[in-house]
């Protein structure tokens, strides 16, 4: 494998456990958002940018975005992390609307179904996941898989989740 670099935001925890499942599995280099600008790109054939989803964007994607022209010609993919299962159309939907047809041609992305921890937000994201379940609640009703994935505290996080990747990152 090539010189990799992840560097990830996360406000709970998934987005880490993910990006450090990363660095276990590949030996690669591992920056949180708090050291972005300390990385030297110069170094790295790879370059992974991983964060979590917050009402519909990914945290910090564009800090990464802004990398890109810095990034040409390099291996580049973003991983998002959500409670929503992967193999849903909410999930596919969001990670598309992150990316324009350039930056998709440009960047590999995966989603990796991972959870909530409502303990760890702060009070404004507790307050916009209490709305947001609201709406679902009226939209789609109790039963829905959207609405019971965002109700309750849960880690659906697997390093199972992480295979396509890890093929990509092997077989490009």
């Amino acid at each position: 494998m090539s010189k990799t670099a992840v560097i990830y935001k996360s406000k709970t925890g998934f987005t880490r456990k993910y990006a450090q499942w990363i660095a276990e599995e590949t030996g690669c280099d591992l920056f949180p958002y708090e050291q972005r600008e300390k990385v030297d790109f110069s170094r790295y054939d790879t370059v992974l940018y991983g964060g979590g989803f917050y009402a519909g964007t990914i945290g910090g994607l564009k800090w990464f975005k802004k990398k890109l022209p810095e990034l040409s010609g390099k291996k580049t993919a973003v991983f998002a992390t959500g409670s929503t299962p992967a193999n849903t159309p909410e999930a596919e939907k969001a990670m598309k609307q992150n990316f324009t047809p350039e930056e998709q041609k440009q960047l590999k992305t995966f989603y990796l179904q991972s959870g909530l921890d409502y303990e760890k937000m702060g009070g404004a994201d507790r307050f916009l996941m209490s709305m947001f379940r609201g709406m679902m609640k009226k939209t789609e009703g109790e039963d829905s898989e959207m609405y019971r994935a965002i109700s309750a505290s849960h880690d659906n996080s697997s390093r199972e989740f992480l295979k396509e990747l890890f093929d990509w990152l092997r077989n490009g």
